[in-house]
């Protein structure tokens, strides 16, 4: 990997390219590569993700969402008190993987040093190595994959309205990258990919 490239970045939060993020789970311990994944993949918050983890009845595999209810929001903000998070053919695929192993939940600060520990290893900057680089992350993705899908990818991720999107809008992913991300958002919202 070469190491001239820009690191991307929004708020102080580093956005990963398909490249980086094989690089990262590459680096990671078995347990953390199922975590990652399961963070990335369904875009939740991190304590939405851990409710989840012990509400497995939440998933409904056939229609391809996770129903998050009221009691798993806690952002105290939060308009949209229950939402669906639509997940992608691979996103399926990863929570089948999630159920299959136990998952014991980690701290935020000691999620956030495992992460720090396998960029290092992966030879990545650290620089915006942080849990909530998992949401960002595919939030970027969907909309560099679905830019006319906003409103649905906001109301997935449980934005109320489009501010937060916004910020995704104009990632400067290059043409192999979005190349590379379609086998991780094909399938988003039942929607293929061209």
């Amino acid at each position: 990997m070469s190491n001239h490239k820009a690191v991307l970045l929004k708020q102080g939060t580093r956005i990963l390219p398909p490249d980086e993020y094989r690089a990262l789970r590459s680096s990671l311990q078995v347990r953390h590569q199922i975590l990652l994944d399961g963070m990335l993949f369904t875009g939740m918050r991190g304590e939405e993700f851990w409710r989840f983890i012990n509400h497995q009845e939440w998933f409904d595999h056939d229609r391809g969402v996770i129903h998050l209810p009221s009691s798993a929001q806690l952002k105290k903000k939060t308009k949209q008190k229950e939402r669906d998070v639509y997940l992608s053919t691979w996103g399926l695929q990863v929570i089948e993987r999630v159920f299959d192993r136990q998952i014991k939940k980690i701290s935020r600060i000691s999620w956030r040093e495992d992460l720090i520990r396998g960029a290092k290893k992966a030879k990545l900057p650290i620089h915006g190595i942080t849990p909530k680089m998992t949401r960002k992350t595919w939030e970027s993705w969907l909309v560099a994959s679905y830019p006319s899908m906003t409103i649905q990818i906001a109301l997935s991720q449980g934005h109320s309205d489009l501010t937060a999107l916004k910020h995704y809008l104009n990632i400067s992913f290059s043409s192999s990258e979005k190349e590379e991300m379609k086998k991780y958002v094909t399938g988003f919202c039942g929607v293929p990919i061209g």
